[in-house]
């Protein structure tokens, strides 16, 4: 479809499409005027992440942009994060209730009936919204009172959804900061979420940092004592080795093992010592895990168990004092005691922490574990190798080959182990480093002064050019998936037919189209009834030119207009002073027949016509009220014109009426359902098809035309019938 034919489309539905933009001008406004005003605050970070430069292979430094904009983007997200965003809600909606005098939501007449309310118990969600502040926790909604929380949060509009309706968190372009935008009725809530969203995320993002960061440290430390074994493996290979190999005088070999098994005893002393001293801390720390163990499943610690641990506790505290206070052992035991007696008489104390606690005793029960076996096989091999060295008398001189190669095999892994601690020392001081240290609040929010301009005339405006854009979208589309031939172009092209004649659309809801052809109207009020008569007129011409008299009107389809096309020309050619007759041959709808009220019907003369007298004394034709417009009618049946005139002949009949009319018309049925058109034909000098512009072209349509092409001399082309004014020259 062409470009201007849109336009004419749109043009043709500028009315409605006004209308409807004025619609959401007007109701843009209403919509404005009734919205409570909003206050907005913003406070501004500085992230230090642009400061952090990467070296170049030239040795330069610059900024990584690519990492910075990754950096900038995880801290968004985390802002905007569940967790983040409730704490905030929760402390919000602890103040409202807690303080409903002054709270930043009032709730509604209609938010008090509503069940949730009625069901919520103030003091109980006081008590949980605490808590969850407390420990960082999120309300679980598999929890029936804490999910009815979670729905009386969204009466106060704390919920998710609600805040991060109105929350903004955008990095400031090509600088270092970030600036959170938070907007509401009140401007002390907007003061206040902006300044404590900023708080509450670096709390999570520490926590965040420092437990990744832990979990790294942990998992190196185990790499460090994995590779001290080995070490410490190879250092007693090549000890045993150069031992074994000896000397060649018995004496100073003897002197050298025993000078080694002193050495040996004295390390299995320092040995069993660290033996014993783990030993009993994992029996401490057996102790302490059960009952920290029966403390989960308690509601609150008793007195008695406070006091078994304060005279334990007083016992390793005399204990030490006897000792002269330098048993370290004796003090750790002490300090843990303290701990687990402050842990005991703590009754805010949750399960969740005693969770974390006896995640951690065990870790340090493993570990411990770990140490009293690897101390036990150091005894096992110390006192085998004080055996062997007791028992050596002498050996011969070896080679120094093998000493050479532990020797090696040793310095290589002294290297793995230096670089593990460097390692283990990197990520300690991450672990001691604070992530956000560079964080600096630069901006602080304060209660805006004003409300937030509602901008009433851009959005007004913006909403009725959407309208019309959208409107005019929307028509743009019905129009090009509507499968109507709205104009002779695009009929001309998918058709391939000739187009004779193109009448506009008329309105006949109060009249005959004869009055229109009749009568002479001006003014705006009536082009489009000037444009069909002339295009009328213009298709008499064409048949005046044409030297035939006799015509067969016919359509692809019902309905297309037919009667309407035949009634118009013939009434133009009693303007041209021509005599006309209209015969009526379409039995399956005698439109023409019950317009003009004919008397003589074709089935009635078929018997009573003699050639040897003249036609008009035989009453062969009604007249109309029209003067030069006779008509033939016919009755309604289900047959075609050789069934119905099979005792006339045609031919000889329309021959012998052109002596009488200059015109003769004849309206056939539709070709697509009957074949009354098809037998018409050969009858006719000439044959005119009409084709409504609202209808699509089918199959169907396609083998009518090409019947009618087929005609070849007789096939006068196409009327193009009820085509709208604006598509009449598309």
């Amino acid at each position: 479809m062409d470009l201007i034919y849109f336009i004419k489309v749109l043009y043709r539905r500028k009315w409605l499409i006004i209308s409807l933009s004025f619609l959401a001008f007007v109701i843009a406004f209403v919509f404005l005027v009734n919205q409570k005003p909003l206050y907005e605050s913003v406070a501004q970070y500085s992230t230090g992440f642009t400061a952090e430069k990467v070296k170049l292979v030239d040795g330069t430094s610059a900024i990584d942009i690519f990492t910075v904009e990754i950096k900038f983007n995880n801290v968004i997200e985390t802002i905007k994060s569940p967790q983040v965003i409730g704490m905030i809600s929760y402390k919000l909606l602890l103040h409202d209730i807690a303080n409903p005098a002054k709270a930043y939501h009032k709730l509604t007449i209609k938010n008090t009936e509503n069940e949730v309310y009625k069901e919520t118990n103030i003091e109980t969600a006081k008590r949980i919204l605490a808590v969850k502040i407390t420990n960082d926790e999120l309300l679980r909604s598999d929890d029936p009172t804490e999910r009815l929380l979670i729905e009386y949060l969204k009466l106060y509009k704390y919920d998710y959804a609600s805040m991060m309706e109105y929350l903004n968190i955008d990095r400031v372009e090509r600088t270092d900061y970030i600036d959170i935008r938070f907007r509401s009725e009140s401007p002390e809530l907007s003061a206040l979420v902006v300044n404590e969203i900023g708080e509450e995320f670096l709390n999570y993002y520490k926590s965040l940092n420092s437990q990744r960061t832990e979990e790294n440290a942990q998992s190196i430390k185990e790499m460090v004592a994995n590779q001290q074994n080995k070490v410490d493996s190879i250092s007693q290979k090549l000890l045993a080795e150069k031992l074994s190999q000896g000397n060649i005088d018995p004496v100073s070999k003897t002197a050298s093992a025993m000078e080694t098994v002193e050495q040996m005893e004295a390390s299995l002393a320092e040995e069993k010592g660290k033996f014993n001293e783990h030993s009993n801390r994992l029996s401490y720390l057996n102790d302490e895990l059960k009952s920290l163990q029966s403390g989960v499943s308690q509601s609150s610690n008793s007195n008695s168990e406070v006091l078994q641990l304060t005279n334990k506790k007083n016992q390793l505290v005399e204990e030490l004092s006897r000792k002269g206070g330098n048993d370290q052992n004796l003090q750790q035991q002490i300090s843990d005691l303290r701990t687990q007696i402050i842990l005991k008489s703590n009754s805010g104390v949750t399960a969740s922490k005693l969770g974390d606690q006896i995640d951690d005793i065990k870790k340090q029960i493993d570990e411990e574990e770990a140490l009293v076996n690897a101390s036990s096989s150091t005894i096992d091999n110390y006192n085998a190798k004080i055996h062997e060295y007791l028992g050596i008398a002498n050996t011969n001189p070896g080679t120094g080959v093998k000493v050479d190669a532990l020797k090696q095999q040793l310095e290589i892994e002294n290297k793995q182990l230096e670089n593990a601690k460097e390692k283990y020392s990197q990520v300690e001081g991450l672990l001691r480093d604070d992530p956000t240290a560079n964080f600096i609040q630069t901006r602080v929010g304060q209660p805006a002064v004003e409300p937030e301009s509602k901008k009433t005339l851009i959005k007004m405006s913006l909403s009725g050019i959407s309208m019309m854009f959208l409107t005019s979208i929307l028509f743009i589309f019905l129009e090009i998936f509507d499968p109507a031939i709205k104009t002779p172009s695009i009929f001309s092209r998918l058709t391939k037919t000739k187009v004779i004649s193109i009448l506009n659309h008329l309105k006949l809801k109060r009249g005959y189209v004869m009055d229109v052809i009749m009568q002479e109207q001006e003014g705006k009020k009536f082009v489009a009834q000037n444009i069909y008569k002339n295009n009328i007129r213009k298709l008499r011409h064409e048949l005046m030119e044409s030297s035939k008299n006799i015509f067969l009107i016919t359509s692809t389809k019902k309905e297309a207009g037919k009667s309407t096309v035949i009634e118009a020309l013939a009434t133009s050619f009693l303007l041209s002073k021509k005599k006309v007759l209209m015969i009526d041959l379409n039995f399956s709808n005698n439109s023409l027949t019950k317009i003009f009220n004919a008397e003589v019907l074709i089935q009635d003369i078929a018997e009573h016509i003699n050639y040897s007298l003249p036609l008009d004394s035989q009453q062969m034709w009604s007249k109309t009220m029209y003067d030069n417009l006779s008509i033939i009618g016919c009755k309604e049946v289900n047959k075609t014109p050789s069934e119905v005139l099979y005792n006339i002949d045609m031919q000889a009949f329309l021959l012998e009426l052109k002596k009488y009319f200059d015109f003769i018309i004849i309206e056939g049925a539709s070709l697509n359902n009957y074949a009354d058109s098809k037998e018409l034909a050969h009858y006719t000098e000439a044959v005119f098809t009409v084709f409504s512009a609202d209808e699509s072209v089918s199959h169907a349509d396609m083998e009518s035309l090409r019947f009618v092409a087929s005609l070849k001399e007789k096939n006068q082309g196409i009327i193009f019938n009820n085509v709208l004014i604006e598509s009449v020259n598309s």
